[in-house]
């Protein structure tokens, strides 16, 4: 499945394949997807939207941080019937390629929590679903271009059901 919600960047939210699981808290991807099974899921046509709420760094200019809030991608993803019975972790995933690990994430009673870690990023999640829907909100914090300096986004990431899929579309 190569569904791209959050971003994530996020949006969000990736396939699980990092390196070093030294922490026994590290989730792999079969893991996160043994969470989101219990997750229904309508099949059909989602559109997947993030946003960036809230930008901060030492030092940056206002027009940077100005330029960088708001809407980002906004994609569309077909989810087949057998996708919507199980969910792989890549589901939040604005990149299906994307390289980051999950932590301490559960899926339970209508809330999404957990902590993902990429080669460059490190977000925590919270967030509600629903079988046509969910809203997620990220704290994620990367490093700046040039330097040591760390910069803190906020972002919102949600994803729909508007439809059916096309006719010949595959997930």
């Amino acid at each position: 499945m190569r569904p791209a919600a959050p971003f994530l960047i996020a949006a969000l939210i990736a396939t699980g394949g990092c390196g070093d699981r030294a922490d026994p808290s590290d989730m792999s991807a079969e893991q996160v997807a043994d969470q989101l099974a219990g997750m229904r899921i309508e099949p059909g046509l989602w559109e997947l939207t993030s946003e960036v709420v809230e930008v901060s760094a030492p030092g940056l200019p206002r027009e940077v941080r100005n330029r960088m809030i708001g809407p980002r991608r906004q994609m569309r993803h077909c989810i087949t019937p057998a996708q919507a019975e199980r969910p792989e972790a890549n589901f939040l995933a604005v990149r299906a390629d994307s390289d980051c690990a999950y932590r301490r994430f559960t899926v339970e009673n209508g809330r999404m929590r957990g902590e993902m870690t990429c080669p460059d990023a490190q977000a925590q999640m919270d967030g509600r679903y629903g079988p046509e829907g969910y809203d997620l909100r990220m704290v994620m914090e990367s490093p700046m271009p040039e330097g040591e300096v760390r910069m803190t986004l906020q972002i919102r990431a949600r994803g729909r059901r508007i439809g059916a899929c096309e006719e010949g579309s595959e997930g």
